[in-house]
């Protein structure tokens, strides 16, 4: 029974990488440090909050923020209270952001508009943020937003890789964070899942010096954070479709009377967002769903030998000559070291000498 009762007990631990978190100062118009002065983060869309008080250096730290657009408001006594609207937290960033508070009534507002400074300061990482827009605008095969990790300064996607190369890393190094909770198999590198291309808010490449939280990796590090409910119903219906009418033909299968048609393929990848509020500024929900249907045709092309090549004559050019074809069975050193062979007489070898099993076959 203890087991049960402590899953009950235990309080909730939420994954830290890809959250962001705003820290900083308040000060008085002297400089001087405010003490116990409240500092708290509202997001926009939710009304949900986080609350820090400032040390006696007056300094504060807001932690556990979701992505997104937030307003700071500074109360401390005997000062006017101060807010500060239009700050923009992205995945897995720590901004500064100090204050500093006139004197006055709390019953008094300053109002600011205004977002965090283009320099950071806080972390010494470097990567870039690809936000939701980018990520359902540009068009990708597939609906994967692997494809568009390389949009990051520093990644590459190699040649038949399906994972990124960061910063000159093998692509199975790279750790994966979806909401913050590692979807990486370490063998043989690959991602458990990739979630819908609708359903992801934005996500962060860290390219180089990660902060420690980020571990147990040798390359980058993909930090995606997916959409939540809000105060507000949103969602969004889709179907995406690839035709063989769409397509060009294979180079190698020009069309003839007796197949002038291209070969079939034909994708459609269809579903829904929705998200909303069951209690206003307290709880959301959020859902989504994706189905693939596919029919392909491929086309393949083989060499097979010729009429003459089944019989066993060697005699028809092969790139504008004809390759000389030597008896295995008379093999012997040479003259001048090595080894050499007889050559068949006429380029030709003796039916004879076929194997039982591949004369079958090529008599089929």
């Amino acid at each position: 029974m203890l087991a049960p009762m402590l899953a009950l007990w235990s309080p909730t631990v939420l994954g830290q990488a890809g959250q962001a978190e705003i820290t900083g100062e308040v000060r008085d118009p002297d400089g001087a440090a405010i003490a116990r002065a409240r500092v708290v983060a509202t997001e926009i869309q939710t009304n949900m909050y986080q609350q820090a008080a400032t040390d006696t250096s007056g300094s504060y730290i807001l932690t556990k923020l979701r992505p997104g657009s937030y307003q700071i408001t500074v109360e401390a006594q005997g000062f006017k209270r101060y807010a500060r609207g239009g700050i923009t937290v992205a995945t897995g960033e720590r901004i500064r952001l100090d204050f500093e508070l006139v004197v006055g009534n709390l019953s008094e507002d300053i109002t600011v508009t205004a977002d965090a400074p283009l320099l950071r300061t806080e972390t010494g990482g470097l990567g870039q943020v690809i936000n939701h827009r980018t990520i359902v605008d540009l068009p990708l095969n597939g609906r994967n937003f692997i494809s568009l990790v390389p949009l990051s300064a520093g990644v590459a996607l190699p040649p038949a890789s399906f994972f990124p190369r960061i910063n000159g890393g093998r692509p199975r190094t790279n750790e994966y964070l979806f909401d913050g909770i590692s979807v990486l198999q370490p063998e043989p590198g690959q991602v458990a899942f990739f979630p819908i291309i609708d359903a992801i808010q934005e996500f962060k490449v860290e390219v180089n010096n990660p902060l420690a939280e980020f571990g147990r990796f040798n390359g980058g590090v993909i930090n995606l954070t997916t959409k939540s409910g809000t105060n507000q119903f949103h969602g969004s219906v889709f179907e995406f479709f690839r035709n063989e009418m769409l397509n060009a033909r294979n180079l190698f299968a020009p069309a003839t009377a007796a197949n002038p048609n291209k070969p079939l393929f034909r994708r459609n990848q269809f579903g829904f967002v929705f998200g909303g509020p069951i209690r206003k500024d307290k709880t959301f929900f959020f859902g989504d769903y994706q189905g693939t249907r596919q029919s392909v045709g491929r086309v393949l092309i083989s060499t097979v030998p010729t009429i003459m090549q089944r019989q066993g004559v060697f005699t028809e050019p092969i790139g504008g000559r004809v390759i000389p074809i030597y008896d295995p069975a008379t093999t012997r050193p040479g003259t001048a070291g090595g080894t050499t062979r007889t050559h068949f007489g006429n380029n030709s070898i003796p039916t004879n000498r076929f194997d039982p099993v591949a004369a079958q076959l090529l008599g089929r």
